[in-house]
């Protein structure tokens, strides 16, 4: 499924300059720009007792305890998130401004942290009261209620209303029209949200609809080699790993483009990532054709669309042709510093699981409710190789079953990972460790019988 959403995201290009920053919190978002969550999380909780010393402001108080939910949020602290959010609220609530604009920032990270939470039930009144108060204070079609759209749609399919998830993208899609005009290239970016959204469902059609439009869009008005390619291109492709990935966790994609129901589980059958439609392998390869053009291109979009390359083959396992990708983007972080700080995470220097056929007995059982089952894991150590192969694959601890642990070795063993790397070279990691768990019916479970 998807991830959520950013808090200062934007999903439309160029988006309307955001209000001047108060010169109190000027500190605070020189730290959260930089993605310093140490020093932001600091800076909030300086700020916020700067504003519990000062009770005649109390609306100050709400205002830091957002910035600190903010830090908390984004650095994964999601428990404390949701009780700085909801002080915020309440605060914003006993000054009579419960129903304006201050509510709405709030509002949207009490929902994203609940939702992060998995209490996506609970995350979704939040959402639709920060959306209602955009509409009543800053008009129906206010871009800034974007982001509040697509995890609002998340939500509610989380919940078993993929039908109003599916009415707040078509919102969504609207909004964006009318901001900037069904055909504006700046269109291309919402049509991906929307496309994206389709396709975390498991409706690949109506995804790959989206994408191409945003295609034609873009190509019409800019021209076949424009930079605002990549971004759909790489979505495009990206659909095909994902249907994968749903096939071989246990899913059964959607196979109309008017099918709109939740994931549904189906029998475990076997699927050849060898054989995955190279409509997206053509797709990587023209994005990165066209970076590769422009001699402007942001270093971090041109090591992660090679990074995509080297994962579509090594998915494909053909790591002979992943490795030079891989390799080109290990080279442009290692030389570019700006680059390194821009990528997510370090992303070569770890192993990466980019293929997993999971076991059968694992898919067993996933509607049941939490009362009526108990669970069982079994753990793997093994070795990645240098081409992203595993081996020495064996049991290190479990309390299942014998078959269970046979095929938790068997899964991992046709697994494929991206390998990590060390001085632009990839090299073997030991010791890594998978816990598979599997979901047993409390009563009469067959596989527990046996």
């Amino acid at each position: 499924m998807s991830a959520l959403l950013g808090l200062t995201g934007s999903i439309a290009a160029n988006p309307a300059p955001s209000p001047p920053r108060p010169e109190s919190q000027q500190e605070f978002w020189a730290r959260y720009d930089k993605r310093d969550w140490a020093a932001a999380l600091d800076e909030a909780r300086r700020l916020v007792e700067r504003a519990r010393a000062n009770s005649r402001e109390p609306m100050q108080l709400a205002d830091a305890l957002t910035l600190l939910g903010n830090a908390q949020l984004s650095s994964g602290d999601r428990v404390n998130a949701e009780a700085s959010y909801r002080e915020a609220l309440q605060i914003t609530e006993s000054q009579g401004a419960g129903a304006g604009l201050a509510a709405v920032d709030p509002l949207r990270g009490l929902g994203y942290s609940l939702a992060l939470l998995e209490r996506h039930d609970e995350a979704v009144p939040y959402l639709e009261r920060a959306v209602l108060i955009i509409r009543r204070s800053s008009g129906l079609f206010d871009p800034s209620q974007q982001s509040l759209l697509r995890q609002l749609a998340t939500s509610l399919t989380r919940t078993g209303r993929a039908v109003d998830g599916q009415k707040q993208m078509l919102y969504l899609q609207r909004v964006g029209e009318r901001t900037y005009g069904e055909r504006d290239p700046r269109m291309s970016p919402v049509l991906c949200v929307v496309g994206d959204w389709y396709v975390d469902l498991g409706n690949f059609l109506l995804g790959r609809d989206r994408y191409r439009d945003a295609l034609e869009i873009v190509e019409r008005k800019l021209g076949k080699d424009d930079p605002a390619l990549v971004l759909p291109l790489r979505a495009l492709a990206r659909s095909y790993i994902q249907e994968v990935y749903f096939l071989t966790q246990g899913f059964q994609p959607l196979e109309n483009r008017n099918q709109m129901d939740t994931l549904s589980p189906l029998e475990s059958k076997g699927i050849n990532p060898k054989y995955i439609s190279s409509d997206g392998e053509r797709a990587l390869q023209r994005a990165l054709a066209i970076l590769e053009s422009h001699p402007d291109t942001p270093p971090a979009v041109l090591t992660d669309t090679l990074i995509q390359l080297g994962d579509w083959y090594q998915v494909k396992h053909q790591p002979e042709k992943a490795l030079p990708y891989y390799r080109r983007a290990a080279a442009l972080v290692a030389n570019d510093k700006a680059a390194a700080a821009e990528v997510a995470v370090a992303p070569l220097s770890f192993p990466v699981r980019v293929y997993y056929p999971m076991p059968p007995l694992a898919m067993r059982n996933r509607q049941l409710a939490a009362p009526e089952i108990e669970e069982k894991f079994v753990s793997v150590e093994f070795t990645v190789t240098g081409s992203g192969d595993v081996q020495d694959a064996k049991v290190i601890e479990q309390n299942g079953t014998q078959r269970q642990a046979s095929q938790a070795l068997e899964a991992i063993r046709a697994a494929r990972y991206r390998p990590k790397f060390v001085n632009g070279e990839p090299v073997e990691t030991q010791g890594v460790v998978n816990r598979e768990v599997f979901k047993i019916r409390k009563q009469d479970d067959d596989d527990s019988k046996s």
